[in-house]
């Protein structure tokens, strides 16, 4: 399986998790490394209650924030698998009343 597939797979599961991530892709050319490369910009959904001046409800805005930049996918799938382990271990803590 490629790097691509896992990113894919653990993005997947993150939402199912509550966690919404977008990835954000630049290729440019570098005349330092003198050929194209690719920049990883990876965002995360943030949801911000707002209070509607109009109707004076309650409103969810839904903003992303940046969250890592990268130039390797590699450093891109470990924040994500990292991100998961760390969620499924709260989650393993508060199903044992901690």
């Amino acid at each position: 399986m490629n790097i691509n597939q896992n990113i894919n797979k653990l993005l997947l599961a993150l939402k199912q998790k509550g966690q919404v991530y977008k990835i954000n892709t630049f290729r440019f050319y570098s005349d330092k490394a003198q050929k194209y490369v690719t920049k990883y910009q990876l965002l995360e959904l943030i949801r911000i209650p707002k209070i509607n001046k109009v109707t004076k409800k309650e409103e969810i805005e839904e903003k992303y924030a940046e969250v890592l930049k990268t130039y390797k996918n590699i450093e891109l799938m470990t924040f994500l698998a990292e991100e998961y382990k760390f969620i499924v271990s709260e989650e393993g803590s508060e199903a044992n009343g901690g």
